[in-house]
């Protein structure tokens, strides 16, 4: 039995669809414990690209059940058009996907507070204007609206309409967007019947499949630096991307989990607004952009780019307490002579190593960078780790004693099949 928590260790965007989806063959349940139809994860199956926002990677094997569980904030429309979209590839979701009975829904109302926040702000943070902040709101005033409310549809449509009346007084949407509102839970109550019929007790469908000694793999969304506590505040998502957050958002004690996988791309992006000390802006960014085809799943924006940030990357292993990595996009810097990875910060003349002494002032911290020697030898469609060139190789153990964690799993592709394992001595 092994219960496998895959975190991200950046800005989100770092690689953990593909590698939930590897790591989910052999494994009876994938469960997600927290964010909503924001998150974006990318799955390459030859050449057949797969996004998925709110239901786990897990759904691509066959013999694996889904779980969404209490932690997530889920928007039944785009739950019932992503489980739609996956069985047009193929894949029967029939009795896979479970969503707890305490999981937050969110309504058209929150995608328009959403709407109306970001554009009434001086100092918009790039919410993907989801509704995801908001049906967080209503969850901690006490007056939100959860998955077990889908299996009384006359009652929830008073809900909703209590709900409604609120924001407009409270001048949270425009009267001039009530249309579209009303329009929009059109679909949202034709969406419920469906949605209805996955709403379960996963808590103690969960504990029991761990108690019989089952695989279980939990999935994050986002990245450990957008964490609502640990990341760089303001520009954070509403929930707890890092292990911390497994507790609250599927009732799984920490005790429990046996394998601890942060995911980092062998350099940095970051997707919306926030501080992001080793961006680049010179041709080099643009470069890591173009071949890494830095876009979001969700959004479509483009990703700002930079040199892996081993300042960032230790911290987020502290916070997560990481008993390994798995290291994505090798193959895009198969591309450059000379590769920087940022070390250290510089502030006020003072050398900093601790990311936490400088969350909060972040946009005026100057990296410190090492320099290393690019590689000759393309790692695309190496399959085993004897076949990596010394550089390639130096380059990965370099990034694993900044870190202070073993790197056990290398990405050197898109496709399913391009990932090797270093075995550590």
């Amino acid at each position: 039995m092994a219960i496998t928590s895959i975190i991200g260790g950046q800005w989100g965007d770092e690689g953990k669809g593909k590698i939930v989806d590897i790591l989910s063959e052999n494994v009876d349940i994938v469960a997600r414990f927290q964010g909503g139809a924001n998150a974006g994860h990318t799955v390459i199956i030859e050449g057949n690209k797969i996004v998925l926002h709110q239901i786990p990677s897990g759904i691509l094997h066959p013999e694996c059940k889904c779980i969404l569980g209490n932690g997530m904030v889920v928007d039944p429309v785009g739950l019932f058009e992503e489980i739609r979209m996956v069985e047009d590839q193929g894949i029967e979701t029939a009795n896979r996907i479970l969503l707890s009975l305490t999981t937050h829904i969110v309504t058209p109302i929150h995608k328009a507070i959403d709407k109306t926040s970001e554009d009434a702000t001086n100092q918009k943070i790039g919410t993907t204007c989801k509704g995801i902040g908001p049906a967080y709101m209503d969850k901690i005033t006490r007056k939100g609206i959860r998955a077990h409310d889908l299996l009384d549809l006359p009652s929830l449509k008073q809900t909703i309409d209590h709900r409604l009346s609120e924001a407009i007084k409270n001048n949270e949407v425009s009267k001039s967007a009530v249309n579209q509102i009303n329009a929009d839970l059109k679909q949202f109550y034709e969406c419920v019947p469906a949605i209805a019929e996955l709403v379960s007790d996963t808590f103690q469908y969960l504990h029991s499949i761990i108690h019989q000694g089952k695989n279980v793999i939990i999935e994050g969304a986002q990245g450990t630096l957008l964490d609502i506590d640990h990341g760089t505040y303001p520009f954070v998502t509403s929930s707890s991307p890092n292990n911390g957050g497994i507790t609250t958002g599927l009732g799984i004690p920490q005790s429990h989990l046996d394998r601890k996988i942060g995911i980092f791309k062998a350099y940095t992006t970051r997707v919306g607004k926030g501080p992001f000390p080793t961006e680049l802006f010179d041709g080099d960014g643009d470069k890591l952009g173009k071949l890494g085809h830095e876009f979001g799943a969700t959004t479509g924006r483009p990703r700002r780019c930079g040199w892996f940030d081993g300042v960032a990357a230790r911290y987020s292993c502290l916070v997560n307490g990481f008993t390994e990595i798995a290291l994505t996009k090798l193959d895009i810097l198969d591309n450059f002579d000379e590769i920087k990875v940022c070390t250290a910060y510089e502030l006020d003349g003072k050398l900093i190593k601790n990311f936490s002494e400088v969350i909060y002032k972040l946009d005026q911290v100057t990296p410190i960078y090492e320099s290393l020697t690019g590689w000759s030898n393309p790692v695309e469609n190496i399959d085993h780790i004897d076949n990596l060139s010394n550089r390639a190789g130096q380059y990965i153990h370099f990034l694993e004693e900044l870190v202070d964690t073993p790197i056990k799993l290398v990405s050197s592709g898109p496709e399913r099949h391009q990932i090797f394992t270093r075995e550590i001595s």
